[in-house]
């Protein structure tokens, strides 16, 4: 009977192991698009929204995706990738309901998709040095033509890889664009230096903003706005005209979007100015909105800057003993501790690099209210921007720091009833004769409903603070980026203006994930070997230490050079012990690397042997007892 009751154990486990990979097969074969992502963020299945979108284009939009497929052959990480990339795009296509098509292309040498890949402008990778090239790139093109370029799929940055192909088709698939007016009193924009003449490149936020939206620059010496815009973007306003500082007012009481980044020590526009408190040469400036946050309630730390122990970068700074790595308490970067999870604009980010920030608060009674997004730990303080001078001294602000204990608020959103900046004109009131015509003349105070989100740093759009171009030798491998400063802008500008749904592909999540109960014990265990490591490292110190004293008594004369018997037994047996002690130690560190060895044998044997094996007998129990009561 127990013969019996095993074999059919053993039967019900192979029918099930076969049954199994049958269904495998028939999925595979039959329903190729089916899929079941089981990771935590769902990082392997396309965001909510995504299908929409795609069906929702005004242009059918071809991908071409370049990859060097032989090239790869010996390079695992540029393989899996791709094959992600592949298999990411193949469910794009499926579900676009025939907005998207799908062409993989293999740029061999002398091949017409080698041609095609060099007029797009792809990037190539010289993998050896025999001249073997890597090409991992995509093209979006539409119904004429347009093209959108990602020249370089950079597998490090695969957790953006959603956000940045949405990004292309969706720059050249919709045909109708949201409308951001920009106002600034910096030079964004790719721009002619005259003394080199040679063009300067425009910020990178400017022109990552340009492929989704319409950007319309408007000059600070401008009189009206442009109709209809979408969104109202001030970044570092300085001099603002009589007249267009009336139209934004109107504008903002309409309740429509406006992003403002104000900075009270913009690194970015430094300008010739007179020294002030011992400051020589060109200095940053602060900017100029008081009138309109006056008017709004809204407290701006002009002239002061947030300092932050907690969260500050380190930079190189000299010293007396020459140079030095220090804490820089005027730049810091925030961290996902420091960021409001539930707003759209910063959830999903990390960190994100702020240089001299300025800080905002409103009065506990007012109407209105600031939603923080980003703030400042609470190891934080306003310092005032003199104290950073010409050349800055990072020991300096750091004797100078007291913690305030609080939180300081750098990003918020500002909402609520807000009074006109300017309001109806009296008689008895000078105005400037530019506004006669255009103030309303009723008595009462105009209000509106403020939509604003305050940025208190423009330095933080930068490239310096979050990105940088990637080159090899020559070839432009594309932008890499180091911090969120970038996608907070994005975010920021396609929520207030744009569509929400591309703010939630940027941050989502880490693809590369660690094993947290592996490392512990990997932890466990090395800190059992180093604790025997620091006690024989000791051992050979005084060892050595007692040697140095008997060899150090042995000066003077030649005489005084002989070793007494007793002496000479010492040194050698003093010597036998350092030998000793060295072998224990590589004995002990060899068996903290056979430990994590063994570790991670023991974890394939359980996965690979003991839980399929488990799952089989339990499935042919369940069977037997099954097949009992029946």
């Amino acid at each position: 009977m127990n013969n019996k009751s095993a074999q059919t154990a053993m039967l019900g486990s192979a029918f099930l192991l076969i049954a199994v990979f049958t269904l495998n097969i028939l999925i595979s074969t039959g329903l190729p698009g089916f899929r079941l992502d089981l990771t935590e963020d769902n990082l392997y299945s396309l965001s909510d929204g995504v299908s929409p979108l795609l069906r929702e284009l005004d242009e059918p939009v071809r991908l071409d995706f370049y990859y060097s497929k032989k090239s790869a052959e010996n390079l695992p990480n540029f393989r899996t990738y791709a094959q992600r990339v592949q298999e990411f795009l193949e469910e794009m296509v499926q579900v676009s309901n025939g907005k998207l098509s799908l062409r993989i292309l293999d740029p061999e040498p002398f091949s017409e998709a080698e041609d095609l890949a060099r007029a797009a402008q792809l990037s190539r990778i010289q993998i050896d040095g025999a001249g073997r090239e890597l090409t991992l790139g995509l093209v979006a093109v539409n119904s004429v033509d347009e093209q959108s370029v990602i020249p370089y799929l950079d597998p490090t940055q695969e957790r953006f890889l959603e956000y940045e192909v949405m990004r292309s088709v969706i720059s050249i698939g919709r045909l109708g664009r949201p409308t951001v007016g920009l106002v600034t009193s910096l030079d964004m924009a790719p721009s002619l230096d005259q003394q080199l003449m040679q063009m300067r490149p425009g910020w990178q936020i400017l022109s990552q903003v340009e492929q989704l939206f319409d950007v319309v620059p408007i000059a600070e010496t401008d009189t009206a706005l442009p109709e209809d815009l979408d969104l109202l973007w001030i970044v570092h306003p300085r001099s603002i005209s009589a007249e267009l500082a009336v139209a934004i007012d109107t504008y903002v009481l309409q309740e429509k979007p406006v992003l403002l980044c104000l900075d009270p020590w913009c690194e970015a526009d430094a300008q010739e100015g007179e020294a002030a408190f011992g400051m020589q040469g060109p200095q940053p400036t602060a900017s100029q909105f008081d009138a309109f946050l006056s008017a709004w309630g809204l407290n701006w730390s002009r002239g002061y800057f947030v300092a932050d122990r907690d969260l500050a970068l380190q930079v190189q700074a000299m010293t007396d003993r020459g140079v030095e790595v220090m804490d820089f308490i005027a730049w810091w970067n925030a961290r996902s501790e420091n960021l409001n999870a539930d707003d759209p604009i910063t959830k999903g980010l990390t960190n994100l690099n702020l240089a001299t920030t300025g800080a905002f608060s409103i009065e506990e009674d007012a109407p209105t209210r600031l939603i923080p997004v980003v703030r400042s730990s609470k190891n934080s303080q306003r310092m005032m921007t003199a104290q950073l001078g010409f050349q800055i001294d990072p020991g300096a602000l750091i004797q100078n720091f007291e913690s305030s204990g609080e939180h300081q608020i750098v990003a918020a959103r500002f909402t609520g009833t807000v009074n006109s900046a300017y309001p109806p004109v009296k008689a008895e009131v000078s105005v400037d004769p530019a506004l006669e015509e255009l103030l309303d003349g009723s008595p009462d105070v105009p209000t509106g409903v403020a939509n604003i989100l305050v940025l208190g740093d423009v330095d933080f759009l930068s490239d310096s603070n979050w990105i940088r171009e990637e080159r090899l030798g020559s070839i432009s491998l594309g932008y890499r980026t180091f911090a969120d400063n970038g996608s907070f802008m994005l975010n920021a500008i396609e929520t207030m203006a744009g569509d929400p749904v591309l703010a939630s592909l940027r941050g989502r999540g880490e693809y590369t994930r660690p094993f947290v109960r592996v490392e512990a014990l990997r932890q466990a265990a090395e800190g059992e070997y180093l604790a025997e490591q620091n006690r024989l490292e000791a051992e050979i110190q005084e060892t050595e230490r007692r040697l140095g004293q008997l060899q150090q008594a042995q000066t003077g004369t030649q005489a005084t050079l002989l070793l007494s018997p007793e002496q000479e037994a010492e040194v050698k047996q003093l010597q036998d012990k350092i030998i000793a002690a060295r072998k224990q130690l590589r004995l002990v560190q060899l068996n903290l690397r056979t430990d994590i060895e063994q570790l991670g044998t023991n974890l394939m044997l359980f996965n690979s042997i003991v839980w399929p094996l488990a799952v089989a007998l339990l499935s042919g129990f369940i069977f037997l007892m099954r097949r009992k009561v029946s």
